[in-house]
Parts: C-alpha cells; structure tokens; sequence
C-alpha cells in the first residue's frame, strides 16, 4: 500500500498563551486548508546566564518571576574564543523572561532574553519560514530543491569552492531552489461611517459603524458587504463583484470573519494599524463572542487565529524594499500613491462624503481599493508575494514578521538563527562593544562617527568619452574577502595583531571565518554568479526568468543594507570598529584604484564610494585597471556604462551625463528631484532634451544657444503667470501627525494646517500639495491658491538655482538670459 505524503507550507509561527506552547501555521497544499500544528517537543521559553546553577536555586525572586528550571549548558563564546559554562533558565511563559519589570532580565545578567518567543523557536527547531514541508510521523522535514539540479550548478559555476564554502553554498541553493507554491488570498477594506465627516475613527474605542467590508481575492473572490442605511439608496446594478446586504451590523461581520477564517493569507493596507483592530474591538463591542473572531491583536501588529495577515503599508514603507526592490517606482506610501506607480490605477475619488454615497457608490468605492490590493499582489506574476517568501526563506523569519520589520531586523534574524545553529553564544551588546573598542579614524561630514568613503573631487566642466567603472557589491565583497565580522575584527590571538586595517589601529583575524563574512559572502556569490545572470537570461521561460528576478533581487536588499547595520547603533550587533574597518578598506581599495588608473596614463575625473570616471585613450588600459583591481584584491571592477559626455558641477555627486546609448543619468540635480513643481521639471527636462542630442563638442555649442531659448521662454511664462496653478504645486508627504511637528513647521505642515482648519482630514502617509504665496506663511494649499497671489519670485528663484547646477559648467549665466528677457518685455 502506498501512503500519500502530506505537504505543507509553513505560513505562521506563534505562541498559544492558554496551552503554553508554541504552534506552527501549516497550509495543507491537498486540502487547502491551515492546519494548528503545536509544539511536540516540550520547548519552554528560557534565556542564559553566566550565574552558576547553585546560586540561581538559591534565588527566590527568579522562581517569583516565573523560571522553573536551571540547566547547566556550554556555549562557544565567540568574542573569548573558547567555550564558556552557561546556565539555561527555563520559564513558565515568554513574559517571565522579559517583557515586565520584574522579569528575570530584569533581576539578574541575561543573554538571549529579548527575543521574540516564536523565533527563539524557529532557531532552535531549525525551521524555515515559507517553505514546503512534508510531515512523517509527527516530525515536520523540509523539502529543498532538487539535488540533482542543485550538483549541477555547483559544478558549473561554483566549482572553485570546496570544504565548508562549497556545503554552505548547496545549503543555500537547495533552499532558494525550493518550490514555492501559490497561496489563495484575499485583499480586505473597510469602511467605517462617522457622525462627522471630518472625524477620524478610533480602533481602540470603535463607536462607529462598520458599513462596508469588501474582499477581492483569488478562487473569483470579488464581494462587498453592506449595512443596510435609511435614506439611502440601495439600488446594485451589478459589477465584477457581488453584494451582501445586512440589516444588522453583528451579521454583517460575522459574515466578514468567516470569508476571512476560510483564507490563509488575508492583505490589507494599513490593516495592522486600522482594519483588523477595528473589526475586532467593534465584535467585541458588539457582543460577538472571542472565539468567533479569527482575529488576534499583538504588540507588533494584527493577526488572524488560522492564518496569516500581510499589511502591505508596512512592507512598502520599507525604504530598503522602495528603493532596492522596486527602484524607487513608488514615492508615495499611500495606497494610490503606491498602486498608480506599481499597476497604473488608483483609488476612486470621492466628491461626496460616505453618508452621502448610494449603495452603488459605496460599493464601488470599497471594492476598488481590496481590488487594488489584489492586483498589486497578482501583478508580475505574484511578484510582492514571492520578494515576501523569499525574504522570508533568507531571514528565516516568518512573513508576517518581514512586512513589520526592517531589512536590520531580517539581518539580525539571520544572523541569531546561524549562530544558534553553530551553538554560539548571541553576544549582549554592552560586551560587543566593550570587547571590540571604538572607532580610530575622524569623520569628514559632521554628526558621523568615523570617516567614511572617499570621493575624489570632479573636474568641473564638459567631458566627452567617459567611462565609468564600478566595484561590483563594494562592502559587502570587503566584508567577504577580508574576513571582517564582528568576533574577527580585533581578536584575542597576539599573532593577528599584524593584520591590520589601513589608516586604523583595527586589525583582523587570521585563525577563524568570521560568521558575518561568511554569511554575506555567500549571499554576495550566489546572486552574481547564479541568480543575477538567470534573471536576465533569454533562454529561459518567462515564468522561471520571473522567479530568478524576485529572488536577485531579494539577495540584493540583503547585500545592501549588510554594511548599513554594521554602523547601526540599534543594531543588537553593532561593532564600530567593524564598520569604520570596513569603509578603511574601501578607501584604501578605492584610492590605490584611483592612482593606479593615473599611474597607466589615464585621466580620473571624478570618483564616488565605488565608482571611477575615466577618460582614456586606450580602452586597453582600462582592462588593465580591471585586471590589476582583481588580482591585488580580489574585487571585481567592472563596466559599468560609457558616457558619451558628462558634465560636472562644482558640488560633489552632482552632475549630468548622456550615455553612448542616448540615455539622459542626471544624479543629485534639484530638476530630477521627485516633489519639485512639474512646470519646473518640465523645463529641465526641456533642457534635457537638447544636451542628449549632443554628440561632439562642436554640437554642444549650438545647443547651449538654444538652452538660452528654453531657458528665456520658461522663464516669459512664469513672469507672465501663463501657467496653470498645479504646475507651481509642491508635493510633500506627511510622515507623522500635524500635532508631532513640535521643533519646526515645514511648509507642507504649513499648508496642512490650513486644510485642517477647514475640516478637511489630515495625517500620516497624505500628500500635502501647496504653492508659494505672497502672504505671511509664504504657502497656500493647492485647492485655496489663486493665481494673482502666488509669489512668482519665489519661483524664478528656484528655476535659478535648479538651473545653474548644469549652466555652471556649461558656462552659461542665467541672470544673462532672464535679464536679455526682462530688457525685451520693455521693448
């Protein structure tokens, strides 16, 4: 007989308060269904400690607080670099480690007693978050990628590697190789009516009636909920979706709970915050029994009792997924803002208030923005799911935890589940830094603690056939070739004392492979040499070219922000003399590159952190440059583009290049600037046009003549007032409420101000748009400006000082232009 292996996905892991235990999310992939699998192994909460198992017996304060066990350990001390006797405190609860003040971190020194419960125990059970697991006889076993599949890439490209280097890499293949399947969810939107339509609803005291929840989901998911209002019409002329109407508010969310318990992944925008806590404190409000609500509240967000909820406002917030993951694509963390630059649709806009809306209106209104959710999340082939999973798989934290959480606390995750595993003693960070020292070099920028990378200065002015070369992952490959961690940077060994740093008195192990240069080493080689080169390899389906895509660029968050935490003083590893030693090198490398590159005749004429611009007359040279970087130090320089010309201001990381290809890079210039006023952009941009039809220097002189006929006729139209209002408009967010900005008032809480005066709802996440206007506060919201009263002077000023970042160097005087202007308009 052949028995059929049941295969799950690990969704969630939690902690069951009422049975003490800790419980796994797994989603049965033959039944669809999540199953509650808990802990049956008898793991307890616990942390360490250096105080002998005699004395902690004697304590009766720590047995007050909740600890039930003392237990003799020994764990690697990787700061000593030796073994060291600890004892293991067990606990009755999470709370008797830490989380009051008289929990046992509190009576007595502790290691290891601020994690979260649920993920000491995905460290200790070895787990990893959003994999496949097939269960035989009650023991969970994770199913990776293909063996077979996986031999072969070594062999063909990571044949160099042998040992530890060449296990660890096939641990991290079989895991990223691993199928990921796809997850039924459903997109979730509330809407809540007021008394007053300017009145904000409170989740922690929900007096207010829910009257709308709509659901837009895979399985042809697509129904809004409505309460039935007097007064108002509640004609349906039907639509993609379906409606339910209640009469009674009790009916219509528990309706809503059972649409949400009947899925494993439930998306919303903001819904840690608001939807899900309101739902939930107005059940209970209502007289819905606990056990009937699939939705729990935690210190860190909300989540449901079966599956999982994922708030994508957290996850877009995420500078580091904003700007590695998606490019920048979005500005706006609002759900317009994000769905317009990620899909190309937005909210609808509303000109009534919800008590004026028809049921028709309402509907429509609540559906858009779960249907927003479901596209955002089906858009690229799932690709904001699978960044998640993967991201997930990498950090070993559950996805749910990815989307509260920085890109720091997915390196640290990482890191504590690797040294766990190596049976590594977690450092405090008192003894890190105590151990370790401080920095030795001087910052240059004020406010930093150590200098950091090196720019050299860019000849100012006009440059035609300019190559730019770059040190492909800079840091994270110093980090990887010199071995630097934070147990290896000054150790305890007399014989590594001469390793040292340049320009530092910091010097590196020679004995041991430091764990975070291991860690980031094989994240760094196994993007460039597999994942990196798949994403982008024609020859494969557009399916399999997609998931390559997601996990590159996964590693690439990853790999950037892997020196960010180094000199991060939140970080619970942070090690200053590991980050200043880490940009030393950097400097080191960077400038030998640089004299180097003289030293072949060729001439530099600017450099920035990792990157050399380079006029020479023969490219042999250059592939010299490249080759001599690799051999002395075994980084990677490569091409990173030709430019055609370029043209440097005075200001370091300023300047504005057109490539061999036509493509306009303008990098640090106010006119590419993304909340500056379109009619401003719009005559850079003008501007742009005619230097990317440059292709000799002769040609450039021709062209800045007619820069000057921009430039002059732009500035007609503003001294004119020919302009609509918009175009002046200045886009800011809002990153907190009005009542926040304590120290200063910028000008877009200015304007919010005034449209907070007249009733109109204002917070975190909006876009305050405002104009510059002649009265006392110098800025009018948008909706209040009129034309006579903006302050065009205010605008020329910025024109000027946009512009003159590129005419500095093209030798073209503004003040000329608009003056030449001004003498005709008299004429």
């Amino acid at each position: 007989m052949v028995f059929m292996v049941e295969r799950y996905f690990l969704l969630g892991v939690g902690y069951d308060g009422q049975e003490r235990k800790a419980f796994l999310k797994l989603l049965n992939l033959s039944t669809n269904t999540v199953e509650i699998y808990m802990d049956p192994t008898g793991h307890k909460p616990y942390c360490l400690t250096d105080q002998p198992v005699q004395e902690l017996e004697k304590n009766q304060a720590l047995r007050e607080a909740g600890a039930t066990a003392f237990i003799k350990v020994t764990k690697y001390d990787s700061i000593a670099d030796k073994m060291r006797e600890m004892t293991l405190i067990q606990a009755t609860d999470p709370l008797a480690v830490g989380g009051s003040k008289k929990s046992i971190r509190e009576l007595i020194p502790a290691w290891e007693a601020d994690i979260p419960y649920h993920l000491n125990y995905v460290y200790d059970m070895r787990l990893t978050p959003s994999m496949i697991y097939e269960k035989k006889n009650d023991e969970l076993i994770p199913v990776y990628g293909e063996k077979s599949k996986v031999e072969n890439i070594l062999q063909q490209f990571f044949s160099d590697l042998s040992g530890e280097e060449r296990d660890e890499m096939e641990n991290w293949l079989r895991m990223l190789e691993s199928e990921h399947p796809m997850v039924d969810f459903t997109g979730l939107d509330i809407e809540i009516l007021s008394d007053s339509p300017t009145k904000v609803p409170s989740p922690s005291n929900p007096v207010d009636r829910v009257v709308a929840v709509s659901f837009s989901g895979t399985r042809g998911m697509g129904k809004v909920l409505v309460l039935r209002r007097d007064g108002v019409d509640m004609t349906f002329n039907g639509g993609e979706y379906s409606v339910e109407v209640f009469d009674d508010e009790t009916a219509l969310l528990s309706r809503c709970f059972e649409i949400i318990d009947s899925y494993p992944i439930v998306v919303t925008f903001n819904g840690d915050d608001f939807d899900l806590p309101y739902l939930r404190n107005r059940a209970e409000k209502l007289g819905i029994p606990k056990s009937r609500i699939p939705i729990t509240l935690g210190r860190e967000g909300a989540s449901l009792r079966r599956g999982i909820h994922l708030d994508l406002y957290r996850f877009f917030n995420n500078k580091s997924v904003q700007v590695y993951a998606f490019d920048n694509r979005y500005r706006e963390h609002t759900l317009d803002g994000v769905a317009k630059a990620l899909i190309g649709v937005g909210k609808v806009e509303l000109s009534k208030t919800l008590n004026e809306l028809s049921l028709q209106e309402l509907a429509d209104y609540s559906y858009r923005d779960s249907r927003l959710l479901r596209d955002m999340v089906e858009a690229g082939d799932r690709l904001i799911l699978r960044l998640m999973a993967v991201i997930s798989r990498i950090s070993k934290m559950p996805i749910e935890d990815v989307c509260r959480h920085g890109v720091s606390g997915w390196i640290k995750n990482l890191l504590y589940w690797e040294l766990r595993g190596r049976n590594w003693l977690i450092p405090r960070k008192e003894e890190l830094i105590n151990a370790k020292g401080g920095t030795t070099t001087k910052a240059i920028i004020e406010g930093k603690k150590y200098r950091g990378a090196l720019v050299v200065e860019p000849v100012p002015g006009v440059h035609f056939n300019v190559t730019v070369l770059d040190f492909a992952s800079l840091y994270p490959s110093i980090l990887k070739e010199y071995n630097l961690s934070f147990e290896t940077i000054n150790c305890g060994h007399e014989s590594c004392r001469t390793n040292t740093i340049p320009e530092t008195t910091h010097w590196v192990c020679r004995e041991r492979r430091g764990i975070q240069s291991s860690i980031i080493g094989v994240i760094r080689d196994i993007r460039v040499r597999w994942y990196k080169p798949m994403a982008s390899n024609k020859s494969l389906d557009p399916v399999t070219r997609s998931w390559y895509e997601v996990v590159q660029r996964a590693l690439k968050v990853f790999l950037n922000a892997s020196y960010g935490v180094l000199g991060f003083e939140e970080f619970p590893l942070y090690c200053p003399p590991l980050a200043e030693s880490t940009t030393a090198i950097g400097r080191y490398v960077f400038s030998s590159a640089v004299e180097k590159a003289k030293s072949l005749g060729v001439t530099v004429v600017y450099g920035d952190t990792d990157s050399i611009f380079l006029k020479a007359e023969k490219q042999e040279l250059v592939h010299e440059l490249i080759r001599w970087a690799r051999e002395k130090f075994r980084l990677d320089l490569e091409f990173d583009k030709v430019y055609r010309y370029v043209v440097f201001s005075k200001r370091k990381k300023n300047y504005l290049g057109v490539t061999d290809r036509g493509v306009v890079d303008v990098k640090g210039l106010t006119g590419k600037k993304r909340n500056i006023p379109v009619f401003i952009k719009e005559a850079f941009d003008d501007m742009l046009k005619q230097l990317a039809e440059v292709k000799s220097a002769e040609e450039l002189e021709t062209v800045k003549k007619n820069i000057r006929q921009v430039i002059a006729t732009w500035y007609s139209r503003l001294k004119n007032r020919t302009f609509e209002i918009d175009q002046l408009a200045f886009r800011v967010m809002m990153s907190k409420t009005i009542e926040r900005y304590e120290k200063t008032t910028p000008q877009h809480v200015k304007a919010a101000k005034k449209l907070q005066s007249l009733g109109i709802k204002v917070g975190p996440g909006d876009i305050i748009s405002y104009v510059k206007t002649k009265d006392k506060d110098g800025v009018t919201p948008l909706q209040l400006a009129k034309r006579e009263n903006i302050d065009v002077d205010k605008y020329i000023e910025y024109m000027r000082s946009t512009f003159e970042q590129v005419l500095d160097p093209l030798e073209i005087d503004f003040d000329s232009i608009i003056g030449l202007t001004s003498l005709e308009s008299f004429m």
